[in-house]
């Protein structure tokens, strides 16, 4: 079995983002509150922002997710009324 490794510079940019995680989280510990229109939310800064950023995150990946969902379908539809003029059924 031919396992495929991964090319250093991969490695190298893994090491530079948890280093910058790190340096965030130690940077950012203090306690602070942020005010949003309807609610405060308080706690660590670090932890706010790793929220926000996993929650924008997952509504990125979902949006894209309903985006091409709604493309697959319209691309098939294309492809079948191309097919039925063609003469075949």
């Amino acid at each position: 079995m031919d396992e495929k490794k991964k090319p250093l510079i991969f490695w190298i940019i893994a090491g530079l983002i948890i280093v910058v995680s790190i340096l965030l989280a130690v940077m950012n510990w203090t306690e602070t509150t942020i005010n949003f229109i309807f609610f405060e939310v308080r706690g660590r800064l670090i932890f706010i922002l790793a929220i926000f950023f996993f929650l924008g995150f997952f509504l990125g990946k979902l949006t894209s997710f309903f985006s091409n969902r709604k493309k697959k379908k319209k691309e098939e539809e294309e492809a079948k009324v191309t097919y039925i003029e063609s003469g075949k059924e």
